[in-house]
């Protein structure tokens, strides 16, 4: 599954690949622990003592996840074997997300990556539907938890393999879809629709769920089925936007002979007669024709107002640095991730030590939605056949 950023708890590190944890993800496994302890072990084996229930929910709980971690290992182990950077993996609410570094290079790594996680799932499934077997014939609480764990992993197994983008199945359709026409947006585009239905029927699923008295598992299948939509809509979106900008240099975009402000000047100044005046984002800050730093709104809306008459440009600027330098010839692509690592709306452009422009997401935005605007002509010119 995919999800959007948001901030997370590091904890370890397995074969260079960080492991994290959303803060929704507590939630879930609370949600679990308790679903197990106090619902599904008591009534399946009635008669225990209350602790044994809670220590066989906890293990439970503690393997079901280990199994989702091992889940998305096996993408990242993949990935990084083909060569498709994941440094990082992130458990959340709906499940877990190995970051890939970019779209993959061809359909058949995104068969190989796709298909890796389904098949992890079912050899854990068996993996732990044998040790159910081999703890003995007399039914006790560690049986169930094995045989719990091998139903979960298989259910793990057959909803990832929905054709919906972006499970894995979705990416498996997306592949072939790809191998077969050649065209990676066209393929993104049919699997993420595919991935709206899939979701849409999760909602209709849950609303039955509802209507049949089963409220928690119907709500779940609803938010379950609205995370998807939303989902297949932002990794589509997210695959025309690396799409487009990895076709354009910085040069491309860049805004030469930017304007720019002088460290001495006040805060107050740079507002009336900078911000104000041009309508601007920010502003390179340069002093004896050598770039100082970067001027952005963001940090004149933390100078107090009663401060800005007396502070100066230097004492607010984000100082330049490697993270706010990008080169001419690097790809728009590389310029719009090194914004987000560095948090910053705008890049200076240097050359041989020299700045020669100033490169902006709001630039990078027009960029894409003249390249989306195309897109969605070339879609509705394909549907009417001409």
């Amino acid at each position: 599954m995919a999800a959007g950023e948001t901030k997370s708890i590091e904890l370890f590190r397995v074969a260079g690949v960080q492991i994290e944890i959303d803060y929704s993800w507590l939630v879930i496994f609370l949600l679990v622990l308790w679903s197990l302890s106090a619902g599904y072990f008591p009534q399946a084996y009635p008669g225990q003592r209350t602790l044994d229930y809670w220590i066989v929910g906890l293990v439970a709980t503690l393997f079901f996840f280990g199994s989702v971690l091992l889940h998305e290992l096996s993408h990242a182990a993949m990935a990084n074997r083909l060569g498709e950077n994941v440094d990082r993996i992130t458990l959340f609410i709906f499940g877990g997300m190995a970051h890939l570094s970019g779209e993959p290079k061809s359909a058949d790594s995104e068969l190989k990556i796709a298909s890796v996680g389904p098949l992890t799932s079912l050899a854990l499934a068996l993996a732990f539907w044998l040790v159910s077997t081999a703890i003995g014939p007399v039914p006790s609480l560690w049986t169930a938890v094995f045989r719990y764990l091998a139903f979960i992993n298989l259910a793990l197994a057959l909803f990832n393999l929905l054709p919906g983008f972006p499970l894995d199945g979705g990416r498996l359709l997306r592949a072939l879809l790809w191998k077969r026409w050649g065209d990676l947006r066209r393929a993104t585009a049919r699997a993420a629709q595919w991935g709206s239905r899939i979701g849409w029927g999760l909602i209709g699923l849950g609303a039955l769920e509802i209507f049949g008295g089963a409220l928690v598992g119907g709500l779940w299948l609803i938010f379950i089925g609205l995370f998807l939509r939303s989902a297949a809509a932002s990794g589509y979106q997210g695959m025309v936007i690396e799409r487009t900008l990895e076709h354009f240099r910085v040069s491309d975009i860049m805004t030469p002979e930017p304007v720019t402000l002088s460290p001495e000047t006040s805060v107050g100044e740079a507002v009336e007669q900078y911000f104000l005046r041009f309508g601007y984002g920010g502003f390179p800050v340069v002093s004896d024709g050598r770039v100082l730093g970067v001027l952005s709104l963001s940090h004149v809306r933390h100078c107090q107002p009663q401060e800005r008459a007396h502070k100066k440009v230097r004492d607010i600027m984000l100082a330049l640095g490697p993270g706010l330098e990008i080169a001419p010839q690097a790809s728009a692509l590389a310029a719009m991730l090194k914004m987000n690592e560095a948090n910053s709306g705008r890049l200076v452009v240097v050359d041989g030590g020299k700045m020669v422009g100033l490169i902006t997401r709001t630039g990078l935005a027009r960029i894409i939605q003249v390249q989306a605007q195309l897109a969605a002509d070339a879609d509705v010119a394909e549907a009417s056949g001409t």
